[in-house]
């Protein structure tokens, strides 16, 4: 196609006022948008640029991406039209007709939508008011990312501050179109991995068929916690309040405060209380209004101050065992103290105040204790060290629902000098020291008794190296080399007999208890480390040792006392074991034996969750043994197989060997609802007089929070994944 002279002129024409427009607008004030797009006109008169087709607009950590945009350069702001994205910190806003003001970063939007990681809102219209505030009017919030989400949060107002928190007033909760849940206050942070609900509906022979809630809150980012209303149907009503607070100022602190009027201990259902539980016949504590009421703080002032304490208050002993048995499994008679502890720069100075708040516990009081402890130190140049131990105080023994006390003033010092060299490939380290205690009286009424116990020993070990240049493949691991580590040890300990038999003593904490003692104590610690292209890594850990007493006290003379052995194997990154086992020769028995096996599959199976697709294995099995000399002796099997990308399956059995019955038996189904893991269970527990209690329950976990806490998970993790 020939291009006639007088368009060629024109076009040349029409391009060099553009660009002198350009200039010109350019060279009166310069542009604070930087906007590309496929076509784009200056209004030079009206200081206009309109903007088509592909369009991009940037100012500061702003992006705009639309159709068509019209950029009024006076007053810094522009009329976006079509499908209009807005970027900024990780918050995305999607609408169709936006008024967008660069110089507050206030907007305008219509028919709205804005993503804000985990959340998705929606709206008629939004008002953005500030750079980082979100007003949806008449709209919703939802970790659902379809079009038509299977959940909501609705709300007539909803305020979204971008990577820090939402917030709406009188909110429900909808599945569908069906409102499920009335939340009147909802703050949910987008730093924290809670939902705001949780509901657990479930039964067992305890509670009968029950509904356990949680309603998390936010007050500000310092102050936050979870309101429990609980239904039991054979116990009554249960509500109360956890509460967290964290400052940077004044350190963070913990209140825990939970009331039920138990139906069961009203008395009118003795009779059924004692059928259910004979061992609280003898029980003093049978009123109704049973709660606990507990509180933890812990700051930090400066580096060198910290400030520690605990307290702990139950309406009985069997409370937390009735309705808080995980809690109680870990801590059954927690202690309610305060500690204070100066750090300097090779010592620290605490004081430690210790009060019995539960008449239904033995415990030992401190009122106060003052200890000094000096960490071990080399003197001077020299090949010395000496660290110490110095405590005083007054204690106070206390027993279980009686009056009785006994009480003393104690001064307890620990002093020990050693020696560290090494003489060719030998390593040496002996060491001399005292126990040294002042007791203002004994169990017999005596004044000021002064114990002392010498101390001293010495340990010798070296290091052994060996490389094993072989290649091989082990469980499809493949192994270019491996190097054996050796460390032969031997212990030497002794304590002199007290000057003071523990006898003549208040028993108040294990500095009491002190008795002589010599032994010695062999140990072979054996490291196998392996390595290939990709990695090194710990194969095997093996250490055996066996104590041997001398001139033991009881009449038995010297005799080897106790054997232990620590193996720990991991040949592949999928396969774990991991044991433990203590024997006895004076009983010939063995005390104590731990194992746990973990195995993962190689096969994968991808598992959707909240932003990613992870790859999981097809199964994985835990087997765990433990056994305890005159105490249980029990099997344990963690199993889980994911049998699709969308559903799982898992198992926990617990098998007593004594009895030869099944403890517990836990199965459960994991189901991926898209936004959603449906957890649905059933375990079964047997019970003292050899019935079986069966529990089911059901609970909905958000995957963009996964950390909420069902409750009836077991906290069995197998053998540890590495060494």
């Amino acid at each position: 196609m020939k291009i006639k002279p007088i368009q060629l002129f024109s076009l040349i024409f029409t391009i060099f006022f553009s660009f002198l427009s350009l200039f010109a607008l350019a060279q009166e004030r310069p542009l604070p948008v930087t906007i590309n797009a496929d076509q784009i006109n200056y209004l030079q008169q009206q200081r206009k640029i309109v903007a088509e087709g592909n369009v991009t607009m940037e100012y500061k950590d702003v992006k705009v991406y639309c159709d068509k945009a019209t950029y009024d350069a006076e007053s810094n702001k522009a009329h976006i039209i079509g499908d209009v994205k807005i970027e900024r910190e990780g918050s995305t806003a999607y609408g169709q007709d936006v008024v967008y003001d660069f110089n507050t970063m206030k907007a305008d939007i219509e028919r709205v939508k804005i993503t804000q990681p985990p959340f998705h809102g929606q709206a008629d219209q939004v008002k953005k008011e500030k750079k980082d505030k979100y007003v949806l009017n008449k709209g919703y919030v939802t970790t659902c990312d379809l079009e038509d989400p299977h959940y909501r949060l609705v709300a007539k107002k909803i305020i979204i501050y971008p990577g820090q928190k939402v917030v709406a007033k009188n909110m429900v909760l909808k599945v569908g179109d069906f409102p499920i849940f009335y939340i009147p206050y909802f703050s949910q942070s987008l730093k924290d991995k809670s939902f705001p609900v949780e509901v657990i509906p479930g039964k067992n022979s305890d509670w009968g068929y029950y509904m356990l809630t949680r309603w998390r809150y936010s007050l500000d980012e310092n102050n936050k916690g979870k309101v429990s209303f609980d239904w039991y149907q054979d116990r009554g009503l249960g509500t109360g309040i956890n509460h967290k607070f964290e400052s940077k100022d004044y350190g963070k602190a913990l209140i825990k405060y939970y009331r039920i009027k138990d139906d069961l201990y009203k008395l009118e259902n003795r009779s059924e209380l004692f059928d259910d539980y004979p061992e609280r016949k003898n029980d003093s504590d049978f009123e109704d209004d049973r709660y606990k009421a507990q509180f933890s703080y812990s700051w930090q002032p400066t580096n060198r101050l910290s400030v520690t304490s605990e307290f702990h208050k139950f309406s009985d002993k069997y409370f937390m065992k009735d309705f808080f048995e995980q809690e109680f499994d870990i801590e059954p008679e927690p202690e309610s103290y305060l500690l204070t502890t100066y750090s300097f720069n090779n010592s620290s100075l605490s004081l430690f105040v210790q009060k019995r708040v539960n008449r239904f516990f033995d415990e030992s009081e401190y009122l106060p204790q003052l200890e000094y402890n000096f960490y071990r130190q080399k003197l001077g140049k020299s090949k010395f060290y000496f660290e110490s131990i110095d405590k005083l105080g007054n204690l106070r023994d206390t027993t279980a629902d009686s009056g009785e006390t006994n009480d003393a003033f104690r001064i307890y010092s620990e002093n020990i000098l050693s020696y560290q060299d090494r003489i060719a490939w030998l390593s040496i380290n002996p060491y001399l020291g005292a126990y040294t205690s002042y007791y203002s009286r004994n169990k017999f009424g005596k004044d000021n008794i002064l114990r002392v116990a010498p101390t001293m020993g010495i340990t010798l070990n070296t290091k052994l190296y060996k490389n094993l240049d072989y290649s091989f493949s082990f469980f499809g691991q493949d192994i270019d080399e491996m190097r054996h580590v050796l460390t032969p040890e031997i212990e030497y300990n002794y304590i002199h007999d007290p000057t003071v038999s523990n006898n003549n003593l208040f028993q108040f904490d294990d500095e009491d208890d002190l008795e002589r003692k010599e032994s010695i104590i062999f140990r072979l610690k054996n490291k196998l480390q392996a390595k290939n292209e990709q990695r090194t890594w710990d194969f095997l850990y093996f250490s055996p040792s066996v104590e041997y007493r001398i001139n033991d006290e009881g009449g038995i003379g010297s005799h080897f006392d106790n054997a232990k052995a620590d193996l720990e194997i991991y040949p592949i990154k999928k396969i774990s074991f991991n044991s433990d086992v203590e024997y006895n020769f004076t009983q010939d028995a063995f005390k104590e034996i731990n194992a746990d096996l973990t195995f993962k599959s190689q096969e994968t199976v991808p598992i959707q969750y909240e932003d990613e697709i992870k790859d999981e294995s097809r199964y994985s099995v835990a087997l765990g043994h433990r056994y305890y000399k005159g105490e249980d002796s029990q099997g344990t099997l963690d199993f889980t197989y994911n049998l699709t990308p969308k559903l799982q399956f898992k198992n926990y059995m617990r098998y007593e060997y004594s009895t030869g019955d099944l403890e517990r038996q836990e199965y459960a189904f994991r189901v991926d609802l898209h936004c959603w893991w449906m957890d649905v269970g059933v375990y079964l527990d047997r019970q003292d007089e050899g019935g079986k209690d069966l529990t089911f329950w059901l609970a909905f976990r958000l995957k963009a929070y996964p950390d909420i806490n069902v409750g009836f998970d077991q906290t069995f993790d197998g053998a540890k994944s590495s060494y």
